[in-house]
């Protein structure tokens, strides 16, 4: 006797449901990414620093491409901010002027084949909020700031991509 949901189990596994896993990447011939470093066209400052490390640790965990050097790897990718914003959510006193706060961020993120050929090209945004009460403030929240945007690159590498 077979239960009802080993069956679904096993079409998911052996994909009888149509479904593919992955980005498509190592059919188009790119298994190793070079990481550019991240750009910057905001005032905020080292904001890319962040990125760039955050994207150095997430990539080989996400996915299934292998970070290597520019003269070696398939492809590039190439992430820049172009826009980031800190907001007020709630004001403070003279001494400590903001309780509450936001950082918001844009980055556009495209992975180019070697050969010139441009495999992705997307915009992404993200926000992350700190509160001076519990002990965060704008440090805090610019790192996972960029972690966040970290995994969401990694994600757009592994789902985007036509195949």
């Amino acid at each position: 006797m077979t239960r009802p949901g080993a069956v679904v189990w096993a079409l998911l596994l052996t994909g009888g449901c149509g479904y593919s896993f992955g980005s498509g990447l190592p059919e188009q011939g790119v298994r190793s990414v070079a990481l550019a470093v991240v750009g910057n066209e905001t005032w905020r400052q080292r904001l890319e620093v962040e990125l760039g490390s955050a994207l150095a640790r997430e990539l080989p965990v996400s996915t299934d491409l292998v970070l290597a050097d520019r003269r070696r790897a398939d492809a590039i990718l190439q992430v820049v901010f172009t826009d980031a914003r800190e907001r007020t959510l709630v004001a403070g006193s003279r001494s400590d002027p903001v309780r509450e706060g936001a950082l918001e961020a844009a980055v556009r993120v495209r992975l180019v084949r070697r050969d010139g050929t441009v495999l992705l090209e997307r915009r992404l945004l993200d926000r992350t909020e700190f509160r001076d009460p519990i002990g965060e403030d704008l440090g805090t929240a610019r790192v996972e700031l960029a972690e966040d945007l970290a995994r969401k690159i990694a994600l757009a590498l592994e789902s985007d991509l036509p195949r």
